[in-house]
Parts: structure tokens; C-alpha cells; sequence
């Protein structure tokens, strides 16, 4: 791995623990709408498979070991039973097929868009499971997934334009 990678991998741990502070508790069983799931595809689909899969372990590792970098502050093994460990998990599988179909189709705004998409529904499936053990499916598809619908897919739209855009232009600079 070339040191510019690691930085570009550093810098994109760097945007996820940011990502955190920007949130609005919308909902009664308290599960913030953030800017993570945005920040997570991202680096998935701007560094690919690998180096986008190390980052978001990096990011999650780091919160279970207790530094308060998830929503609301959350860390250690709470934030992952609690009601946004779900999302926490999806995170990981969302971000893993968002950089492999960065790695198989070509870069283009509608695959981009695709892998935003397929990734967010890939964290929703498992934010909404995770609730249903506690909620039921009714309430964690009312709680878990009907209110980010329209954040969803302002997300999937500012995350396939922005992935396109930034590895366009990381692949023209060689």
C-alpha cells in the first residue's frame, strides 16, 4: 500500500468520525438520522473493496473500543446491541458491496448511484432486523425505516454524484 493511499485511507477514517455530529433525533425509539451511512458508502466506493472495508472496520473497531465516535456519543458494546447497532453492522456489509461494485462496474453516475443505493438498502435491511427483535417488524419498519426513506434518498443521490465525481477525478490524475 503506497503511503498516499494510507493518507487517502486516513482521511476518509478522519470524515467518518466527523460524520457523528451531524444528526437529528427524529424518532421516539431514539435512532438519529446522521450523515455516517453517506460518509461509509463514500469511502466503499471511492477506495473500493479492500481499502474501503479496512476503513470502516478502522471506524468501527475504534467506537467499540470505547471512543465516542457514533451518534449521540455511543461507543463500546451498547452502541452495537443498543437500537442503532443494526445500522452499525450494515455500515460494514453496506460499504462492502458498494466497493465491490465500484470495483466491477465502470464509473459512471448511474453505477455510482446504483452502489449508493444497494448499500443503503443493504444498511436499512440490517438496522430494521436488528429492531425487530426488540420492536417487531411493524414498529422497526415504522420506526427503523419509514423516516429515513427521504434522507435515504437524498443521500443516495448526494453519495452516487459525489463518488462518481471524486473517483472521475482521482482516475484522470493517474
Amino acid at each position: 500500500m503506497t503511503m498516499s493511499l494510507r493518507i487517502f485511507i486516513g482521511l476518509f477514517v478522519v470524515i467518518l468520525f466527523t460524520q457523528f455530529q451531524i444528526e437529528l433525533n427524529l424518532l421516539e425509539v431514539n435512532i438519529p438520522v446522521t450523515g455516517q451511512s453517506l460518509a461509509v458508502l463514500l469511502v466503499a466506493y471511492v477506495l473500493g473493496l479492500k481499502e474501503g472495508t479496512i476503513s470502516i472496520l478502522l471506524y468501527l473497531i475504534i467506537g467499540l473500543l470505547g471512543v465516542p465516535i457514533f451518534a449521540d456519543g455511543g461507543n463500546g458494546v451498547s452502541a452495537f446491541t443498543g437500537n442503532s447497532g443494526g445500522y452499525l453492522i450494515g455500515f460494514l456489509f453496506g460499504g462492502i458491496l458498494s466497493g465491490f461494485l465500484s470495483e466491477r462496474l465502470k464509473n459512471t453516475f448511474m453505477n455510482s448511484l446504483l452502489a449508493a443505493l444497494f448499500g443503503t438498502l443493504v444498511i436499512l435491511l440490517f438496522g430494521v432486523t436488528r429492531l425487530a427483535f426488540n420492536l417487531g417488524i411493524s414498529d422497526a419498519l415504522l420506526y427503523g425505516f419509514n423516516p429515513f426513506v427521504l434522507g435515504g434518498l437524498i443521500k443516495i443521490l448526494l453519495g452516487g454524484l459525489l463518488g462518481w465525481l471524486i473517483k472521475k477525478g482521482l482516475t484522470s490524475k493517474g
